[in-house]
């Protein structure tokens, strides 16, 4: 009785003109979306991977200069375009892609792609993940709203009902049904994104993918079954398309930017002239409640009696060195303790946002859209921890090669290409699949939440098709 009932809903669907037509608009909007992100990514890609190989060859054909001389010289590090950023965009429009890697300091992420964006564009660009996270689940529930409620209306739920046919077996072929037809109705733009996909970066990512493609197949089925439920409860049709409609506007975007604007205003992020005088108090005390001085003058010391000298000058190594190296210390510890303050307010406002995807399973889909594909704030904070390991070993090794290499007072002292290549080459390693999962399961959980409430609604509104039925 079931797959009676699913072959005439799928045929139903199929054979229905407005829904065919708003597939095919469905269509060619996701083709736009997918033709003009793939575009985007590569080039992007090509962009940034020429920028870092030509900031990498300026670096080693810097020609001889002091050591610390270089390390003011700095280098860059930018942040490679992802292959599923094409899918979905996350947070990357609208966050630095370089960053200038110097002495003593830590600098922030620039070079946001949104700046060059006409404001039409920065808006909101039409991507993949937003066409199915908000265009695709208006069409299921166009298709869906009247599934149950105009059988009433015409008088044919009674009869089916009379036919021996269980009000469980209706929902299940109606949802299998709708839900098949949708299916293949959106196989062509998936299967072209899987291809876009392995023409970009191969068979890497398609974990990452499938993992997407079963997190948007659960998001619709929790909209599907929620559809059928009001369809099946609503008075008219009419009724039942705008409780689905106002659902589907205030989770879809009401929910999510109400949430935002909350978490900017219960857990501000501190200015950039705050953040800056921070780091200055943080370096002017020291490491410890200990000063700058006080910290060199024990350092000297110490080394003095290690070398059993007198004096400094006398020590086999250039302190000078030391210097530079106690000093990247303390400004490290004072950037790093602003950048904590920083991130805590961001991770705070991802807090809220994530519980109020409670009311919005949108919400709670965008987030782990976002980790899978490699575009989360959190992926972006990963690339920025990478840039400044690589800064601080790249000024270890400036500063101890000052320290070995050269005498105290030489201020002649010049390193060539051999140090140059030794320090080698920033090359981004995105976070693993496994990282991204263990950052979602606080949306995953609410995605899960909503599909039990779902499920039981269906449960009780089948009770009541069978008390209609009797």
């Amino acid at each position: 009785m079931i797959a009676t009932v699913l072959r005439k809903e799928f045929l139903a669907v199929l054979r229905d003109g407005r829904v065919l037509t708003g597939a095919a608009a469905l269509l060619a909007l996701g083709i736009i979306a997918l033709a003009s992100g793939a575009a985007r990514y590569s080039a992007l890609a090509g962009e940034r991977a020429a920028a870092q190989a030509l900031v990498a060859e300026q670096w080693t054909q810097q020609g001889e200069k002091n050591p610390h001389s270089a390390a003011h010289y700095g280098v860059y590090a930018f942040r490679p375009a992802l292959p599923l950023s094409f899918f979905d965009p996350g947070v990357v429009s609208f966050e630095g892609v370089a960053i200038w890697l110097e002495a003593h300091k830590r600098n922030f992420a620039t070079g946001r792609p949104a700046d060059d964006m006409t404001p039409l564009a920065r808006f909101g660009e039409l991507s993949l993940s937003f066409v199915f996270q908000a265009l695709v689940p208006l069409a299921l529930i166009l298709m869906a709203y009247a599934a149950f409620s105009r059988e009433r209306e015409t008088g044919t739920l009674r009869l089916l009902l009379a036919t021996g046919v269980t009000p469980g077996q209706l929902f299940i072929g109606k949802f299998l049904g709708i839900f098949a037809a949708a299916v293949v109705l959106l196989a062509p733009i998936v299967l072209l994104a899987l291809l876009a996909l392995a023409l970009a970066g191969g068979t890497v990512w398609l974990p990452a993918a499938l993992l997407l493609l079963a997190v948007y197949l659960l998001y619709g089925v929790v909209l599907m079954l929620f559809a059928l439920v009001v369809s099946a409860r609503a008075s008219s049709s009419q009724m039942a398309l705008l409780i689905l409609l106002a659902f589907w506007a205030t989770t879809t975007f009401v929910v999510p930017r109400l949430a935002a604007d909350l978490g900017r205003v219960l857990a501000p992020t501190p200015t950039r002239a705050a953040f800056m005088q921070g780091v200055e108090e943080g370096i002017n005390g020291g490491l410890g409640g200990l000063p700058p001085a006080a910290r060199i003058a024990a350092r000297r010391d110490a080394l003095l009696k290690i070398y059993k000298v007198e004096r400094q000058e006398d020590l086999p190594i250039n302190f000078q060195g030391v210097v530079f190296g106690i000093q990247d210390e303390i400004s490290n510890a004072a950037y790093d303790q602003e950048f904590a303050t920083l991130n805590a307010a961001i991770d705070s406002q991802v807090d809220i946002l994530e519980a109020a995807s409670i009311l919005s399973p949108r919400a709670a889909l965008a987030l782990v859209s976002q980790e899978l594909a490699g575009t989360s704030l959190a992926h972006q904070r990963h690339f920025e921890r990478a840039a400044e390991d690589f800064r601080r070993e790249l000024m270890a090794l400036l500063n101890r090669d000052i320290t070995v290499n050269s005498k105290a007072g030489d201020t002649g002292y010049r390193a060539g290409a051999d140090l140059w290549r030794t320090t080698g080459e920033f090359r981004y390693q995105p976070e693993s699949l496994h990282a991204s999962l263990a950052r979602s399961g606080a949306p995953l959980m609410v995605l899960v939440l909503w599909l039990l409430a779902t499920v039981l609604a269906v449960a009780m509104t089948t009770r009541r098709l069978q008390v209609l039925s009797q």
